[in-house]
């Protein structure tokens, strides 16, 4: 036998190596142990940061609430306690182990949208809202009132860094989420992401207007030069398609923050120049629909329902008057004013009358024209206007001498700029786009994709300061009568006179106007009434108490206007009906913008019936 054949037996006869001496055997129980204490690893802490993130998501709303409401403190806290849910869930969600889970099939989609939902709502927690509520609960009156009285504007200077610094990293975190890939993710963390996604999403504009506020207000309230405005007091006891005749004025002053406010200058008594044509081009249509009455005297300029053009006529008649350019106008009434009182206390007067938000539209707009009650009845308007001034004088003065109630004052003053009677403009491009935001810059009729605005304006005729005892309501009907089936419109009106019967003995002439020139009998009101549909649209017919009557053909740039005349003796009531057909067939909202009165107008929906309809 060869050694050959030897040696082969002999290996034959050798044992072979069992399975589990084996290296291989090792590396796969060792990669098994890995991956399975992995697993577990990643499994625990993925529960837990689902937990914290489930935790954390949902106080967003609640800090919104908080802040809204001006509760700071329990926004503080809410911020603090999503803060810690936040870093925890970041915590658990960026550990080797996990970032190594997110290279397997499936599970790492997952897991890389559960880290990167934990990162993105720490970051927006940490960077954007924790200063955000500092920013707030540092902005109250006490350290925005300067030492002279004035408004300290670093506060709000310092805030809008924030502001802005909040809005790029909310930019930021919008985009990381809308980054996530979501198409193979479990159904509940899908539906997490999009939550999320959609919570960045509704408070990006807000904070964007407000970061944009911010970056507009120190310089209108003279951080880089001083400020010159224009207040233009309305008299709504007379009314104008604004408001009221603009029968005072007044010149505020802006000096970093330091502010003053000049004396009420009245219209009248040669303190202004009228015009033989208007000081401003007249928009197309303008001329034929107000004539003379537009551009010419001061105390028309909000004889067009457009604070935009009474703020330009204001304007080109002051810079005319006294030589000097304003850098924007403010528009009050009295009933604004009377809001704004809510949040000061009460103002007593020369004559010891105590001006409260109660008092101050009845003793402006009626019992100093009672007071003042002789044969004399330039002394009397004279006596009247001296009133007149010294309480917007003091009004004013209460309102910015600091000793305010802010959340008071900020209920009044949006409810004054809802009811259109605190308007604001500038000629400056982004100051006025901010107050366009703001829904205080007071224009036409706007409609849109799903709205049909109508105006429906009014203008007292009688030279009078009647219009205090005047009580309005608008019904607003629509119905698809006709066969290319645009909707038709109808706008009614009602107008009640509620002077008493015997107001030629009872009320004083101040108030009942120039009715021996108008040929009218004392205490017979008479409005001018302007409807503006729609651009587009089509006035197609009017009448008055039931009575058909004929319209001519006048318009305001692109919308039609119907201009009639309504007459009310005491206590009587005329209703006037204006029908249009609208510009298309999309089926919309009607809505009606109106003169802001001394008494509110009610305003509703009525059925309309389609056999009432004029087809045209």
């Amino acid at each position: 036998m060869s050694e050959t054949t030897i040696g082969a037996q002999k290996s034959a006869k050798r044992p072979r190596p069992r399975f589990y001496r084996r290296w291989w055997f090792w590396t796969i129980i060792g990669v098994v142990v890995v991956v399975a204490l992995a697993s577990a690893w990643v499994g625990v802490r993925g529960w837990q940061a689902k937990t914290e993130l489930e935790a954390a998501i949902p106080l967003a709303a609640t800090i919104k609430s908080q802040a809204i409401a001006g509760d700071t403190e329990a926004a503080k806290a809410s911020v603090t306690e999503m803060a810690s849910h936040a870093a925890r869930a970041r915590e658990l969600t960026g550990d080797p182990v996990w970032r190594a889970a997110e290279f397997v099939p499936f599970v790492g989609v997952n897991l890389n949208a559960v880290r990167t939902l934990a990162a993105v709502a720490d970051d927006v927690i940490t960077d954007a809202a924790m200063p955000m509520v500092e920013v707030v609960a540092n902005l109250t009156p006490a350290t925005l009132k300067s030492v002279d009285g004035g408004i300290d504007l670093e506060p709000l200077v310092s805030a809008g860094q924030v502001l802005s610094e909040a809005s790029t990293v909310l930019t930021a975190a919008g985009q990381r989420i809308n980054g996530v890939d979501t198409s193979a993710t479990m159904a509940p963390l899908t539906a997490a992401v999009g939550k999320f996604d959609s919570l960045l999403a509704s408070l990006a504009p807000p904070l964007a207007s407000a970061s944009q506020a911010l970056d507009v207000i120190p310089d209108a309230l003279g951080a880089s030069a001083p400020r010159d405005y224009v207040i233009v007091f309305q008299n709504s006891a007379e009314a104008r398609a604004l408001g009221g005749t603009s029968l005072s004025f007044a010149l505020l002053t802006i000096d970093n923050g330091s502010i003053s406010l000049g004396k009420a200058v009245p219209a009248g008594f040669g303190n202004f120049a009228y015009y033989q044509e208007s000081v401003i081009a007249m928009p197309d249509g303008v001329a034929e629909l107000y004539g003379s009455e537009f551009g010419r005297a001061m105390s028309n300029v909000t004889v067009r329902p457009s604070f935009e053009s009474a703020a330009e006529v204001t304007q080109e008649m002051w810079k005319r008057q006294f030589g000097t350019t304003i850098d924007g106008v403010i528009g009050v009434d009295p009933v604004a004013l009377s809001y704004l009182l809510r949040g000061t206390a009460p103002v007593t007067l020369s004559t010891g009358d105590v001006l409260t938000s109660e008092s101050l539209v009845p003793l402006l707009l009626n019992e100093i024209y009672m007071r003042f009650w002789s044969d004399n009845v330039g002394a009397d308007n004279a006596a009247q206007d001296v009133v007149y001034a010294e309480i917007v004088q003091r009004t004013f003065e209460q309102l910015i001498g600091g000793k305010s109630d802010l959340k008071a004052l900020m209920s009044a003053v949006t409810q004054a700029v809802d009811e259109r009677r605190l308007l604001l403009w500038s000629p400056v491009e982004k100051e006025q786009a901010l107050f366009t935001s703001l829904g205080v810059t007071g224009p036409l009729p706007q409609s849109d994709e799903t709205t049909d605005r109508v105006g429906v304006y009014l203008q007292e005729n009688v030279g009078s300061k009647m219009n205090y005892f005047l009580h309005q309501s608008v019904g607003l009907g629509q119905a698809v009568c006709r066969d290319d089936q645009r909707a038709s419109y109808r706008i009614d009106l009602e107008l009640t006179n509620d002077l008493p019967l015997d107001a030629a003995t009872s009320i004083s002439p101040s108030i009942l106007g120039q009715f021996v020139r108008e040929n009218l009998k004392p205490g017979v009101q008479r409005m001018i009434v302007m409807v503006y549909a729609p651009s587009g649209s089509q006035i197609v017919g009017a009448a008055i108490d039931g009575v058909y009557v004929e319209l001519e053909e006048y318009h305001d740039t692109a919308y039609p206007v119907a201009k009639v005349v309504l007459t009310m003796k005491p206590g009587t009531t005329s209703k006037l009906s204006v029908d249009v057909v609208a510009a298309g067939t999309d089926q919309k909202v009607l809505a009606a913008e109106v003169t802001p009165m001394v008494n509110p107008t009610a305003i509703s929906d009525v059925p309309l019936d389609c056999a009432r309809v004029p087809v045209q």
